[in-house]
């Protein structure tokens, strides 16, 4: 009998507690969500005030090249949406030439809203220029798409928007406050740890003639233990990363290649250490993929061996000013570059060595590379990195 009066009393405590949780776990699940928004919120106006500085930082090395800020703001605040339409895919013949076409179109849009708003900016300054419109444009993005996801999710009162939300949030406000950090850059000039490859490019160049064949991008001949370099990169010291594959092309044309080797950044992951030089094969090139299809086609149509050579750093480290350790990594690799010549190819070879990258700061001699880096900041256990592509 006890037995039974047990069992009876622990079925109705179950039904009392499941009673109970049906009851309240809506509401504890609203409860949670409501803080959640609060939480989104806040982060929102975080967020703004981020694309705000980006946006007064850009506004203010606009206004330096000759018109006043009321003059360039309001078209300045219409540019920051500005969007490219990738070309359809579903029929992939020429889609990268298509693609190419809709890049160069962009460009030449962003040089005329530059001429327009800085009238009075000299040729590289006015690249500079280009790329602080392209970080506050980033910065600006981002936050109007968290802004967007914020407000759907208090307008439809999902729970699981807001959780996702809360769990990307750490990643978004790393980006965000590198995306100021390369429009202050930007302005200042500086160049940035995307600049590696060009920066390796430089050194190898030495005091060599350079020629620029193609509009914003450059090459210049050297010799090194009997065979001949032909040292690619975009043109510098202003924020370019000029049509290397365009490049590589015409000068595959001209005369026989051995080799092409290249130098680029390329994404660390968590736990591993920035500035390290690492060696691989393949097109080492990032962005959308026309330079890099092109490389790939002049390879494969002369059976020319690629070599790649890269700079580990994080996402952050791409777009912010350039760390000593980063620049020193730089040296490094340009000995790398000097190793792989004479292993891997003889006397009288023609070696394609091309650095990718965005020059901003990095000129075409060694006389025109900053000389004073600042140190990278220690790491915190705490600290996010993002496994995105480097902005270019």
């Amino acid at each position: 009998m006890p037995f039974n009066i047990d069992i009876v009393t622990w079925i109705f405590i179950m039904i009392i507690f499941f009673t109970i949780s049906i009851f309240l776990t809506p509401r504890m699940i609203g409860l949670q969500a409501r803080m959640g928004l609060g939480q989104l919120r806040k982060s929102v106006r975080e967020l703004e005030g981020l694309a705000k500085e980006s946006k007064r930082a850009a506004l203010r090395a606009i206004t330096k090249h000759g018109k006043p800020k009321r003059d360039v703001e309001r078209e300045f605040d219409n540019f920051l949406e500005f969007f490219a339409i990738a070309p359809v895919s579903e029929d992939p013949v020429g889609v990268l030439r298509r693609m190419e076409h809709v890049l160069d179109v962009r460009k030449k849009r962003f040089e005329g809203v530059v001429a327009r708003l800085a009238p009075n900016a000299e040729p590289e300054a006015a690249a500079n220029l280009e790329m602080t419109i392209e970080g506050a444009m980033a910065s600006y993005t981002l936050y109007r798409l968290v802004r967007h996801f914020t407000l759907l999710a208090e307008k439809t009162r999902s729970y699981q928007l807001v959780m996702l939300l809360q769990m990307q949030l750490p990643f978004l406000k790393e980006y965000a406050k590198a995306f100021v950090d390369a429009t202050k850059a930007f302005v200042a000039g500086k160049p940035i740890g995307d600049g590696v490859g060009a920066m390796t490019a430089t050194r190898l160049i030495g005091d060599a003639r350079w020629e620029e064949p193609i509009e914003d991008t450059i090459y210049a001949e050297t010799k090194f233990d009997g065979r001949k370099l032909l040292i690619v990169k975009a043109k510098g010291p202003g924020g370019r990363v000029g049509k290397p594959g365009e490049l590589i092309k015409r000068l595959a044309r001209r005369s026989k290649i051995n080799r092409i080797i290249m130098i680029d950044a390329a994404l660390k992951l968590e736990g591993d250490t920035s500035g390290q030089v690492i060696e691989g094969v393949g097109a080492a090139i990032g962005g959308p993929p026309t330079e890099k299809y092109k490389i790939e086609e002049i390879a494969v149509k002369h059976k020319v061996p690629l070599d790649a050579i890269v700079i580990k750093e994080s996402f952050k480290e791409a777009i912010r000013p350039l760390s000593k350790r980063l620049a020193r990594a730089a040296e490094v690799a340009a000995e790398r570059v000097k190793q792989a010549v004479l292993e891997r190819t003889k006397p009288g070879d023609v070696v394609i060595v091309a650095g990718i990258g965005n020059t901003i700061g990095i000129g075409q001699s060694i006389e025109e590379l900053p000389q004073k880096f600042p140190v990278a900041p220690e790491k915190r256990k705490s600290e996010i990195e993002s496994d995105l592509l480097p902005f270019r």
